[in-house]
Formats: structure tokens, sequence, C-alpha cells
């Protein structure tokens, strides 16, 4: 079966956050992930936060800034906030992540949870997003393998389990065979996914995953955000080049 649909390009926002979102609206964004610990990183005076356990409302007031600035282009927001065992810069312990999570999740139309977070903060915030009518992503990260067809299977399963709205997952393929068994998990779920393979050999899936079910391929405006990465625009191109958009 034919899982084709109209995907969304994501323009992931790591640093000046207006600027970025004005450049990435005109680069082709449908959607922007704003992560927020990247521009933590990225801004010298508050990079301190990523790693201290001191939390102000400077802080608070530079998020809601940042989450201002990109609504200016009236796109949708996804908030993420990554932590570094996940592939992120943010340190600190993940009650104090969550805190910040449960925080954002009113002022954005998606928010990004990670699987592997403990229970209790994960339905937390799942909690708190239904209610604030912000959808759910949960992400799974395999930065050193792809799993086998059942286990990816298996695990957006489980993020549906879990509540997410859109269950996503990304590996890092050893082999274009490893690429085929992402597909193929894919084709077996029901329900929105976002499939990634991440690097040289996965850069594919940043376009042709849509075949697959998949309904986001997250893009970079300014620079790359993760390994193999394309600019919003040239997804936008890719997808063209399917028929998956006009």
């Amino acid at each position: 079966m034919n899982k084709a649909i109209k995907p969304a390009v994501v323009g992931t926002i790591v640093k000046n956050a207006a600027d970025s979102a004005e450049f990435g609206k005109a680069v082709g964004s449908d959607i922007f992930e704003i992560r927020i610990d990247l521009l933590l990183k990225n801004e010298p005076s508050f990079e301190k936060y990523l790693k201290s356990s001191r939390a102000d409302s400077a802080l608070y007031e530079k998020i809601a800034g940042w989450l201002k600035d990109a609504k200016k282009q009236g796109l949708p927001l996804i908030g993420t906030i990554r932590s570094k065992k996940e592939g992120g810069f943010f340190e600190r312990s993940e009650a104090e992540l969550f805190d910040l999570i449960q925080k954002i999740i009113p002022d954005v139309d998606y928010i990004d949870i990670e699987r592997k977070s403990l229970k209790k903060n994960r339905m937390k915030a799942v909690e708190i997003a239904k209610k604030s009518k912000t959808e759910v992503i949960i992400s799974s990260h395999f930065f050193n393998e792809t799993p086998s067809a059942e286990k990816m299977k298996n695990v957006l399963k489980r993020s549906f389990e879990y509540g997410a709205d859109i269950a996503k997952i990304a590996v890092m393929p050893q082999t274009e065979e490893d690429v085929l068994k992402l597909y193929k998990a894919g084709l077996k779920i029901k329900g929105r996914t976002c499939l990634i393979a991440m690097g040289e050999i996965g850069k594919q899936t940043r376009i042709a995953a849509p075949l697959y079910g998949s309904v986001l391929s997250y893009g970079y405006i300014n620079e790359s955000a993760a390994p193999g990465q394309l600019r919003t625009n040239e997804i936008k191109e890719g997808f063209k080049i399917l028929g998956l958009i006009d």
C-alpha cells in the first residue's frame, strides 16, 4: 500500500530567532522548530543556563521572546529542548528540562518529548499538552545504529501509546539496507510518523520518507542541527519532484 501523504517541511531555528524565522519562511519552511537548547548555546549570555540550576525570569523572558519572534511569520511552532544524552546541549536534570517544557507548552503548536523520559515527566507533559491543544511529538533517537524493522515498529507503536500525535524516530544507518528497514517499519504503522535516517546514507529519507507515511521532514535554515539535514528549500524541491506537493 502506498502511504504517501502531503508532508510539511520543518525549518529548525538554532540562532537569531527573528532573522532565522524571516529567512526560514522565505526558503520554504511550513513549520518552525524552536531548538531552545541550541538557541541558549548560541547566545553567550544565556549559555550558562544549559548547565547551571539557576532559573530566573530573564531565562523565561528570553525564551518567550524567541517564540514571539518566530510567531511573527505566522507559521506553526514546534518547541524542542534536546537533552545532551539525546544529542542536544541541555545538561541539567530531566526535572529541570521538563519544568521548562511545561512552561512553553501553551505557547507552541507542537511539543517534542523524548520517549526515554521518566514516565511521570512524560505523562505530566502530555497531560498539559492535551489541555492546551498542543500536539505531542514523541521522539526516539538511535545515534549509533538502526534497529530491526520490528523493533522500530514497536518503538513507534509505543510512542502512540504514550500519547503521541506524531511518533518520531531517527536512526543512524550503516548501509542502504538499514534505510529500507526504516521504510518497512513506517509502512507497518497506522498514524502520523516522522521517519529520519541520519548521515549521508540517510539523506534520501529527508525527501522520500513521506512515501512511507512520514508527515514531517526537518531541514536547516542557516546551519544544520543534525547529521544529514538538507536545507528547507532543497527538501521542498525534492517533494515537488516526487509529486508530493504542488
